[in-house]
């Protein structure tokens, strides 16, 4: 049985341009070229052999449902996505470093999709970082407290 890899991942937004420049500019991945589907679209490289598709099309959005990236350099894109205001703590908490050594955040795109943020394992990050309002400032796992549907949470 040959092993299934990620080719792509699909994020409908209701304005591209808007989704571009954040995707672009404050998450940082490169555009790819883009094939015409007879509506709005533009893809981003996700190292040698993955994309995302962003289209133009107006759809419903989760509220806790995510992808995740990790990003070659966390820091900057805390950084960016901070001025952009971009860091939405209510659905999984603030920004923290995982029990793995990851850090983690999640940002919301200007269509209302929710994407993780994380970095490698082993990543050297600032401690200045963890002084921030928006960060956790000791290791953990976001918690939820049993039947908490609603929202409600425990953090470390």
């Amino acid at each position: 049985m040959a092993d299934f890899h990620l080719h792509h991942i699909n994020v409908n937004v209701d304005d591209l341009d808007a989704a571009i420049a954040f995707y672009r500019d404050v998450v940082g991945l490169p555009l790819d070229p883009t094939p015409d589907q007879g509506f709005r679209s533009q893809f981003f490289r996700l190292g040698p052999n993955q994309q995302i598709h962003m289209n133009e099309i107006a759809d419903v959005h989760q509220y806790r449902g995510h992808f995740c990236l990790v990003a070659p350099d966390f820091a900057s894109v805390f950084r960016r996505a901070k001025a952009a205001s971009a860091i939405d703590c209510k659905p999984w908490g603030r920004v923290r470093r995982l029990p793995s050594g990851a850090m983690q955040m999640f940002v919301r795109d200007p269509a209302g999709n929710l994407v993780e943020i994380a970095s490698a394992r082993d990543a050297v990050i600032d401690p200045a970082l963890f002084s921030d309002e928006l960060v956790e400032p000791k290791p953990g796992m976001y918690r939820m407290a049993p039947g908490a549907a609603d929202g409600a949470h425990e953090t470390p």
